[in-house]
């Protein structure tokens, strides 16, 4: 191996990562290590000084809690432990020492490998979910506020980002939804609906909101919001328009309905026949209900005695469990970029290395026209006239921007082709 493959291999090999993650442990475990944002400064830089690792950044979500960072030592499980209990998450010694057993841990090559497919949703609960690349570049952008990270990070990053989007744009990881609100809106989309449908949405909670903005993105303007608390539906009407009525008055609610979306925390169904009835204002054509609640808000008496499209989550579930199938199928379609990903990465890594290490012959190039002019013929020049400094000056000054840029560009390139050969 020559010194230019060698010296790539050595850059690659200092990429970490210690991964937390729904692969290994229950939800409950992952929370232990999720880090206050208040706090994620003072750790994380704590960390960094007392493990000499020299870049560091922190990424945490719903089902993984990842650390990567740059280290000249592989990670074993004796680091991981010492580095978890720095955490100060209140686990035994017991649970820690078995944690540090049970962690990924990735070493080089496949620390690269491993956040290409992290940041590209294959690593994902829900594989394909494009939410991952948005929380990846936070999770950088916060490190790098706080100065935990740095060049090696930022290009890793920087090409995660750059293999995910493509992931996503050339195969069919993503091409089928499985969140239960993009499913439900392509029901609603499928029914048929025109812009100015009446549309009855009851509950105020994150479920509900993101259905608004499908809704709001597509043209649907006509919305009433029904909700317990006044004030968390008057802040989705604020965000997207529409209306507020109070849950506990549904059943005298007069202004009539199109469509039905559903999605409360009720442990019963908060729409009976009792409610539903009234509800229809005497309108007997066919009303689409879409329940996204567990249990159901809508009474199954409902789907027996009146003219209803119905969606519920059983329905949703199985739709869902078809488009995983089918993104898990697109999975192989996906390493090629992957194994590009990491090579792009290498490749990138030592193009920065030869532009940091060449930094230092413009200042040595000026220093020598400096000592050549000022000592070492600074007699000579004592003897020569003004007409003829001047031209001396300018033939040395146009030498010293030739041999900066000419030898520069010529160095770099013999490098980069040894790089691409390699």
């Amino acid at each position: 191996m020559n010194f230019v493959a060698q010296l790539r291999k050595v850059l690659v090999n200092e990429i970490r990562v210690i991964a937390i993650s729904h692969k290994n442990f229950p939800l409950e475990t992952i929370g232990k290590f999720h880090i206050a944002p208040e706090q994620r400064e003072r750790i994380l830089s704590e960390i960094k000084i007392s493990t000499g690792i020299d870049e560091i950044m922190y990424l945490s979500t719903c089902n993984r809690v990842e650390f990567i960072f740059t280290l000249p030592h592989f990670v074993c499980p004796g680091f991981t432990n010492s580095f978890l209990k720095k955490l100060n998450t209140g686990l035994s010694e017991e649970e820690l020492n078995s944690i540090s057993i049970q962690a990924e841990r990735f070493n080089r090559e496949e620390a690269v490998e491993h956040i290409l497919k992290v940041c590209s949703s294959l690593e994902s609960i829900v594989i394909g979910e494009r939410e991952i690349i948005t929380q990846m570049r936070n999770a950088f952008e916060e490190a790098q506020k706080h100065k935990l990270s740095g060049d090696k990070i930022r290009m890793a990053i920087s090409q995660c980002i750059k293999t995910a989007k493509e992931i996503f744009s050339n195969t069919d990881l993503a091409r089928k939804p499985v969140s239960a609100v993009s499913l439900a809106w392509q029901e609603f989309r499928n029914f048929g609906h025109n812009k100015d449908a009446r549309i009855l949405l009851i509950g105020a909670g994150q479920i509900i909101r993101n259905f608004l903005k499908f809704l709001s993105e597509n043209g649907y303007h006509n919305f009433t919001i029904v909700n317990r608390t006044e004030a968390n539906a008057q802040a989705l009407v604020n965000a997207f328009g529409g209306k507020t009525f109070p849950l506990d008055k549904l059943g005298e609610f007069s202004g009539g309905f199109d469509a039905l979306i559903t999605c409360t925390a009720s442990d019963h169904a908060v729409v009976t026949s009792a409610v539903y009835s009234p509800l229809l204002q005497g309108d007997t054509t066919r009303k689409q209900v879409i329940d996204l609640s567990l249990p159901a808000d809508i009474d199954a008496d409902i789907l027996q005695n009146f003219n209803v499209s119905y969606v519920g989550m059983k329905t949703i579930q199985e739709m869902a469990s078809v488009n995983i199938l089918f993104r898990e199928q697109a999975l192989a379609e996906c390493l090629p970029y992957i194994i590009n990903g990491v090579a792009d990465f290498e490749k990138s890594l030592q193009e920065r290395r030869i532009e940091q290490a060449m930094q230092s012959i413009p200042q040595a190039i000026k220093e020598i026209k400096s000592t050549a002019l000022g000592s070492v013929f600074a007699k000579d020049l004592e003897n020569l006239d003004e007409e003829a400094r001047d031209l001396l000056n300018k033939i040395v000054s146009y030498m010293e921007k030739k041999y900066i840029s000419v030898p520069m560009k010529m160095a770099r390139e013999v490098l980069l082709n040894e790089t691409r050969k390699n």
